[in-house]
């Protein structure tokens, strides 16, 4: 399997002629990370410390690099490095991969493409994996899309999450990456596993983007499942996009997170709203609090008190704001449609079109009304300011 993906990257990598673009993305960024263990898992990795070349780590060699101070210590099996301020590993070959893994404290492995740096930023180990961005893409898609799906869903994932990534290079600039490996910027867990499929969809759409009508990256918003009907950006954050209105979609209907279902008693339900300022009379008939929410509404209603489906989703941890109530005796059932915001692309929607030979262009055009997919070359810099960083 590793030989097949090897393979594959080699493949694309020599006849694609667009240019190979590096992005920084911080990993491990939500640890307090003290020491690591640095290891050569492919190919060879030129050691630099503070703008100074040291040695040549080769494929099998483990290095323990720690805060000591101000500084960074960094020891080999039979050698000790010294302190520095900076360490680089730079890859020797485009197919060079590297794990990390933390101790202190103690985290699981992964492994990475292309270069690492390290620094003391704010009292903890910085740990900075520069990266392609498309193979850093390859391993958002299979994080945030799982292993299980069809090469055009993959591929509008894909492009989704480059459009992301290049609308948001310097949502960590002041902290010297561009974007982080958690849910804040988008999830990565390292490079793609293995999944050649994955890998190939992001290369076969290398360099693609969504913008509007304006020629401006979009608000590249997806979830898991909308429960039939997306949501309207304006309803969830305030803001308001025309491609991100409203969609009836049939094809997530059935899957896996389509439907969900709580329950609490009705003397629970009654605390919470009088908590929320309503106004409960004495012997108000229970059928009242029933309410049957057949497309996205934004607010609960009793008499003249209201309160946002999102923030009783918020409060009760409930897996979308989709959902209707039903007095059941003395309980009361949350009968709920989908996961997550409900704005942007429906992932199991989207695998649906996918098995149902939609394309990746049509998947998107889908979900966001009224859009363009065009080479990220073509964006003007003016209208999407981060592409600076990229040097365009």
């Amino acid at each position: 399997m590793y030989k097949l993906f090897l393979i594959i990257l080699f493949s694309y990598i020599f006849n694609f002629t667009f240019y190979a673009q590096l992005i920084k993305v911080g990993v491990y960024n939500d640890l307090n990370t003290k020491a690591v263990v640095f290891s050569v898992v492919n190919g060879k990795y030129l050691l630099s410390a503070d703008g100074r070349a040291i040695e040549t780590i080769q494929q099998g060699q483990n290095l323990y690099i720690s805060l000591e101070g101000d500084s960074i210590r960094c020891i080999g099996i039979q050698k000790n490095y010294g302190l520095y301020k900076y360490l680089h590993f730079n890859a020797m070959i485009d197919s060079a991969v590297f794990s990390l893994r933390p101790v202190d404290p103690q985290v699981q492995i992964r492994f990475y493409d292309d270069n690492l740096e390290l620094s003391k930023q704010l009292g903890k180990l910085q740990t900075i994996n520069q990266v392609d961005i498309d193979k850093y893409i390859s391993g958002v898609v299979e994080a945030e899309g799982g292993n299980r799906a069809s090469s055009e869903y993959y591929k509008s994932q894909a492009v989704l999450c480059r459009t992301y990534a290049l609308n948001h290079l310097d949502r960590h600039i002041e902290e010297n990456f561009n974007l982080c490996d958690g849910t804040h910027c988008q999830a990565c867990n390292g490079r793609n596993s293995g999944n050649t499929s994955i890998l190939k969809a992001s290369f076969d759409t290398r360099g693609l983007v969504v913008v509007d009508t304006d020629t401006t990256f979009i608000t590249a918003a997806f979830h898991s499942d909308c429960g039939g009907v997306t949501e309207s950006a304006r309803n969830v954050w305030l803001i308001n996009k025309p491609y991100l209105k409203s969609v009836q979609d049939p094809y997530c209907q059935n899957q896996k997170c389509f439907k969900w279902e709580r329950k609490m008693t009705l003397e629970q339900w009654k605390q919470y709203l009088l908590k929320n300022d309503f106004h409960l009379k004495d012997g108000l008939p229970v059928s009242l609090f029933n309410f049957t929410q057949y497309n996205r509404r934004q607010y609960y209603k009793l008499g003249k008190d209201s309160l946002t489906f999102r923030k009783i989703r918020n409060d009760f941890n409930f897996r979308s704001a989709f959902f209707s109530l039903e007095v059941k005796g003395d309980s009361i059932l949350f009968h709920g449609r989908g996961y997550g915001h409900g704005v942007g692309l429906c992932q199991e929607g989207a695998m649906q079109m996918a098995k149902l030979g939609y394309n990746f262009r049509e998947i998107i055009q889908f979900y966001y009304q009224g859009v363009n997919i065009t080479e990220f070359n073509n964006v003007p810099v003016n209208k999407n300011p981060p592409l600076l960083l990229l040097g365009k």
